[in-house]
């Protein structure tokens, strides 16, 4: 084997990608709560990195709102490389589209994707969102989705912010697919500090097991459950 490949697998790559809907309704308090949790993303991901010699964090951001973007054209950024300007809102919610664009990426990076050709932890995808789809049915697109190897193993959570839509739930919960969590955000002032405890929480647990196995994914998955629903509970000093 050599030195680069032995290089590769020594050092891990922890991607997090983030889907982030951006249509008219998320304007406000929504998408600005969205912009400062991951300006502190990067943050505390830098310093947790800083700390850890076992992997490398890299980030990406999908927002979608008519259209599905890779935010500042990036597919995907080293942590500390990653500059980020503020998200806008404006325009529908074709998650179908953002569902593609994640397919993209979800490969190796021979093949055009962002993820490892050799070793690899299992990526961390947070979708969030205020409402439906505005295409009705992103079954089609979603089924692409879960035939990629990484997408099977990813740890997937999904936050639905201030709304009582079944219809919104099923589709988030078909979008974790078993592995991971729905969140719901009732009020768009704590979202800032839910996206923040998802995150952190998962890359933390995640950058200290390097495996993509299903039997040690599946624990480390239940571990950030517990974490992630712990944190939350503990939400209840709301500091306006």
């Amino acid at each position: 084997m050599g030195a680069a490949i032995a290089d590769k697998i020594a050092k891990q790559r922890l991607n997090v990608i983030m889907l982030v809907d951006c249509s008219s309704s998320m304007r406000g308090e929504r998408i600005a709560q969205v912009n400062e949790a991951i300006r502190d993303i990067k943050k505390y991901l830098t310093e947790m990195q800083s700390e850890n010699a076992n992997v490398d964090f890299y980030i990406t951001v999908i927002t979608y709102s008519t259209d599905a973007f890779f935010l500042n054209r990036d597919k995907c950024k080293p942590i500390e490389e990653f500059d980020f300007k503020d998200i806008k809102g404006g325009g529908w919610s074709n998650l179908h589209i953002a569902y593609e664009r994640l397919a993209d990426i979800l490969k190796k990076e021979s093949q055009g994707g962002i993820m490892p050709d050799y070793g690899g932890v299992a990526p961390i995808i947070l979708l969030m969102t205020d409402g439906h789809p505005t295409k009705d049915n992103v079954k089609e697109e979603l089924s692409a989705l879960k035939k990629l190897p990484w997408f099977k193993v990813a740890l997937k959570y999904g936050i639905a912010i201030e709304l009582n839509d079944k219809r919104t739930i099923n589709c988030l919960t078909d979008f974790v697919s078993g592995n991971g969590d729905v969140i719901e955000c009732y009020d768009s002032r704590l979202l800032e500090r839910i996206i923040k405890i998802i995150v952190l929480t998962a890359s933390k647990v995640k950058s200290t097991s390097t495996s993509v196995h299903a039997e040690k994914n599946v624990s480390v998955t239940e571990e950030v459950k517990q974490q992630v629903q712990q944190a939350i509970a503990e939400v209840d000093d709301w500091e306006w």
